[in-house]
C-alpha cells in the first residue's frame, strides 16, 4: 500500500507555459496551471547525478539558466548549500548537484526568462507539513516562484507560489510580496500548489517543455522535434478529440 502523500491537501498543478499546438488554454498568459495527473509520463531514468541531462541536454551558452544578466543578479545558485548547512539540512543530491553545476544549468533554458535564485534564507514551515522551504527559481516577471519543500522526515517535493518567500527584507521591487519578511509559515493556509514529487521530476519537465517550445516556436532555434520530445507531445495529441 502506497504511503499517503504529505502534500495531499495542496492543489496538484503543473505551473508552466502552454505548448502551442499541443497543450493550450483559451486565455494565454506567461504561466498557466495544468493538472499534474494529465502530464505525460517520464520515459527515462532520472539519476541523482543528473547524468541524464548531460546525455540528453544541449548546451545553451547564450540563454541557459547559468546566465545572470539582471541589473541586480541573484546570489549564485550554489549558495543554497551554505543556507542548507546553516539550517542543518541534507539537500536531495540531484538538487544540490544541479544548483552547484553551471555545466548542468547551461543545458536548461527558459522561454519566459526564468532564472535560478537561492534566496537569502530558508523558511521554516509549520502545521500539517512541517519542514523547510527553499526558493530556487523565479519567472522573470515575478508571476511564479518555485520552491523545494523538505519535510522533517527528509521527503521533498517541488511547490509553486505567486508569492516570493525566503528573503530577509522587502525589496522595493517586491512590494506586492509581503511574504518576503516571513520566517515561519503554514503552507496549508497559503497560495501554494504541488508541482512535482521530486526535484528530478520537475527538472525533466521544465527542461523538455522549454526544448519543445524553442524547437517549435523560436525562429533562431527552430528544428524538428527529436524522439523524446515527440513522445512528450504525442501524449497531448492522442487525447485530442478526433474530427
Amino acid at each position: 500500500m502506497a504511503a499517503p502523500n504529505p502534500w495531499s491537501s495542496l492543489p496538484r498543478v503543473w505551473v508552466h507555459m502552454p505548448l502551442p499546438g499541443y497543450r493550450e488554454l483559451s486565455d494565454y498568459s506567461t504561466c498557466q496551471g495544468f493538472p499534474v495527473e494529465e502530464l505525460p509520463p517520464i520515459p527515462i531514468d532520472l539519476d541523482d547525478e543528473c547524468a541524464w541531462l548531460l546525455r540528453k541536454g544541449t548546451l545553451h551558452l547564450d540563454y541557459g539558466l547559468h546566465r545572470h544578466e539582471r541589473a541586480f543578479p541573484p546570489l549564485p545558485p550554489a549558495t543554497v548549500e551554505e543556507l542548507a548547512r546553516q539550517s542543518n539540512l541534507e539537500l536531495p543530491h540531484s538538487f544540490r548537484r544541479f544548483m552547484s553545476s553551471e555545466d548542468l544549468q547551461s543545458r536548461v533554458c527558459s522561454c519566459t526568462d526564468c532564472y535560478l535564485d537561492p534566496g537569502e534564507r530558508i523558511v521554516e514551515t509549520t502545521g500539517s507539513m512541517p519542514g523547510h522551504l527553499i526558493h530556487f527559481l523565479s519567472d522573470s516577471q515575478s508571476c511564479a516562484h518555485w520552491y523545494l519543500h523538505m519535510l522533517s522526515t527528509g521527503a521533498s517535493a517541488v511547490l509553486e507560489s505567486p508569492d516570493l518567500y525566503c528573503y530577509r527584507v522587502e525589496n522595493s521591487d517586491w512590494m506586492e510580496n509581503p511574504a518576503c519578511r516571513l520566517d515561519r509559515i503554514d503552507l496549508a493556509g497559503l497560495n501554494f500548489v504541488y508541482c512535482a514529487p521530486s526535484f528530478s521530476d520537475f527538472l525533466y519537465r521544465f527542461w523538455i517543455e522549454n526544448e519543445i517550445w524553442y524547437a517549435a516556436e523560436y525562429e533562431a532555434s527552430r528544428r524538428p522535434l527529436n524522439a523524446l520530445e515527440l513522445a512528450y507531445v504525442e501524449h497531448y495529441i492522442s487525447k485530442k478529440p478526433r474530427s
